[in-house]
């Protein structure tokens, strides 16, 4: 076992703190999102480690970038028929439409 610091311990310190604050947001949203849509969410956190110069070989910079796939619930679907000539129709231009009317039942009336 090395006596380095704990990789968890470093993340919760860089950006002064918010970056862990951040992450905790974001995987939150995706886990929400996860859930609602039944879908695959991810949260990738890649450190960017440069030497902060070139005189010096002790410190260094790192910088975070989250990316973030958060699941989308399906648009809602329309089903439509279409004609030769390009238009659409709510309702299927070879069914037959019955002249139907709502009557009241005696029933109803009874028991109002």
């Amino acid at each position: 076992m090395n006596d380095n610091t704990p990789f968890s311990r470093t993340v919760a310190e860089l950006s002064k703190g918010c970056l862990d604050a951040e992450l905790t947001e974001k995987i939150t949203k995706v886990v929400k999102a996860v859930r609602k849509t039944k879908k695959t969410g991810s949260v990738t956190l890649q450190l960017k480690i440069n030497m902060l110069n070139t005189e010096d070989e002790d410190p260094v910079k790192i910088t975070p970038a989250i990316k973030l796939v958060v699941p989308e619930e399906d648009p809602m679907q329309d089903v439509l028929w279409s004609t030769e000539d390009g238009d659409l129709l709510k309702n299927d231009p070879d069914q037959r439409e019955l002249d139907l009317q709502t009557i009241e039942s005696r029933m109803f009336k009874r028991l109002n």
